[in-house]
């Protein structure tokens, strides 16, 4: 009855169905390389029978040597030694075959992960650490790559071998396979207890993994900075902390697993020493030959393996499942909608002669928790526009250019996007191509310029990077590079300075030929004549283009067309005398 009411509550808790789901998703890569794995359980279990038949013609071995059987002992040696080599060799093939199907399947979960983390809703993933999202496509998925290629063959090879070896003793002496299996009992009372115990172990250990990652990632992006501010003691001693941590989850989970081993250990060696001692009193009797003490002995050292080994399938059980459920945590978070883009297609492609309008009209919006940003907020912008955003900082200019591109979205109102006279919708995941954007800080990557600025358009000519470096007034100092724009950039574009930087993340987004461009601070490292030249270059390389510009100085808004203020909840359109006392630190 206690047992019902404990599966009972198990099933209140949602334990049982998180691990049929777990069970589940690993099951669709089980099916997909069933036949792999097939004939890596083929020869698993060969293998386990081939060590049972060296432990049998051990017996005819010993007895051919000592006289007491008439086999040609010739031949039982050479059977002897062919069951030995017969296992090298299976150990060899079932070796790259596990490599094989390893290697194939976390590929493939590694790549579905990425793909699914990729196509996640920006705004639920950003409550997750790009350390921990890292470790969870490398390091979880590795280890239920690892778990799915091994655990059914195991499974089955062990339950045969198991199976095997107390059919051949209690065929030979059914009070020694008795005896072989007396430590059962203990072993499962210690297993269940342990199991648990595990469990919390091993799920500490994989949340610490994560963080650990996050903080080794975050310490080398930030590196530059660590060192102007003299940090660098202070991120040793973190390390070291960090480091400490580790080591000591590690010992404790040790300390568990070593105060299991004794146990298991002592009972196992108890049990061992039974069976040594009734195959020697079964010698001394005369009942049994040298031969058969010797198979005894290793098959009841055999039959304990087999039965810790179907033990140890739980934990192995538990910690896929860990994995597992850690993978499903991110790959089940909401997705981005994507039915809207044949009608965000239409709309782009009607842009090269209509241009795109955007508008906000009576919108609320506010993070998961915190006070909103603004309510009741409006905004438009028009083909052919500059529209400045003004405001202190962290009132809501970037939050806005994020619902603009449908990283973020609205609670109330309405926000849509469309050709003037024509198509319109809201605005979505789907509407991002309608946007080129320029983030505030580095957005390069490793390569060189042209795979930097290419990127948003493959198969890009020379040519027209060339174009759009130029505009972008980037082609001045480009040029004069000794590998022009196959010139590497190095990570985080350390040998260009911010300016430089910031052109060639300007001329990326020209390339991209989208009829909105969005800039965040995305001219502050310019001076003020380069910024206008930009600027105007901008518009020139496309009149329909819309141009909004989150900034702080007088050179950009002197050129809006009209200017938005974000401020204490509210957007509203103010005027130039607003503007400028604002710059001024008087409103």
């Amino acid at each position: 009855m206690k047992k019902i009411k404990h599966i009972w509550k198990r099933i209140q808790e949602g334990r049982l169905k998180e691990l049929l789901d777990q069970l589940a998703w690993m099951g669709i890569y089980v099916r997909k390389y069933w036949i792999l794995i097939g004939i890596y359980t083929f020869l698993m279990t060969s293998g386990s029978l081939l060590s049972l038949g060296s432990t049998v013609v051990s017996r005819d071995l010993v007895d051919a040597v000592t006289g007491q059987n008439a086999l040609n002992i010739v031949y039982v040696l050479a059977l002897y030694i062919g069951t030995g080599v017969g296992q090298i060799f299976i150990n060899v093939i079932r070796s790259r075959i596990s490599l094989k199907i390893s290697l194939k399947i976390q590929t493939e979960i590694r790549e579905d992960v990425f793909k699914q983390i990729m196509e996640t809703d920006w705004e639920s993933l950003s409550d997750y650490r790009t350390g921990d999202l890292l470790y969870r496509i490398n390091g979880d998925a590795g280890m239920v790559a690892n778990s799915i290629l091994t655990f059914i063959p195991t499974v089955i090879s062990v339950f045969i071998s198991f199976g095997s070896a107390f059919w051949i003793m209690v065929q030979n002496d059914p009070i020694m396979a008795v005896i072989a299996l007396m430590g059962a009992p203990i072993t499962l009372v210690t297993s269940r207890y342990s199991m648990r115990k595990t469990r919390e172990y091993m799920r500490k250990n994989q949340d610490f993994s994560s963080n650990k990652m996050s903080f080794d990632q975050e310490t080398f992006n930030n590196l530059q900075m660590i060192k102007a501010f003299g940090l660098v003691p202070h991120f040793i001693e973190s390390f070291h902390d960090v480091q400490q941590e580790s080591m000591r989850i590690s010992l404790n989970q040790n300390k568990f697993q070593s105060m299991s081993t004794i146990i298991t250990s002592l009972v196992g060696q108890v049990v061992g020493y039974a069976c040594y001692g009734y195959a020697l009193f079964r010698l001394w009797t005369g009942h049994i030959s040298y031969g058969t003490m010797t198979m005894f002995v290793g098959m009841a050292g055999s039959l304990r393996g087999s039965f810790s080994s179907i033990v140890n399938l739980a934990p192995t059980l538990v910690r896929s499942c860990i994995n597992a459920g850690r993978i499903i945590e991110v790959i089940t978070l909401p997705r981005e909608k994507v039915e809207d883009d044949p009608k965000a297609k239409e709309i782009l492609d009607a842009s090269k002669t209509k241009g795109v309008y955007i508008e906000m009209h009576d919108v609320s919006f506010w993070y998961k928790e915190g006070k909103p940003v603004y309510e009741h907020a409006s905004f438009y912008a028009k083909p052919g526009e500059i529209i400045g955003l003004l405001g202190p900082s962290g009132q809501g200019k970037t939050t806005t250019l994020n619902l603009f591109l449908g990283l973020f979205h609205i609670r109330s109102g309405s926000l849509e996007i469309g050709n003037p006279g024509g198509e319109k919708m809201d605005v979505s995941s789907a509407t991002r191509c309608l946007f080129s954007y320029i983030p505030q800080g580095n957005t390069l990557f490793s390569g060189s310029i042209a795979d930097n600025v290419g990127m948003v358009k493959p198969g890009a000519s020379e040519e027209e990077i060339i174009e759009a470096l130029k505009a972008a007034c980037a082609w001045e100092f480009v040029e004069d590079l000794e590998e022009g724009i196959h010139t590497h950039v190095r990570e985080l574009g350390r040998r260009f300075s911010e300016g430089q930087k910031q052109r060639l993340s300007i001329a990326r987004a020209l390339l991209a030929k989208r009829p909105i461009m969005l800039l965040d601070e995305a001219t502050s490292a310019l001076d003020m004549a380069t910024e206008r030249k930009v600027l105007g270059s901008i518009l020139q390389y496309d009149p329909l283009r819309t141009l909004i510009v989150a900034a702080h100085r007088p050179s950009v808004f002197s050129m809006c067309d009209r200017v938005y203020r974000i401020e204490q909840g509210t957007i509203r359109e103010v005027d130039r005398e607003e503007v400028n006392l604002f710059l001024e630190g008087k409103a």
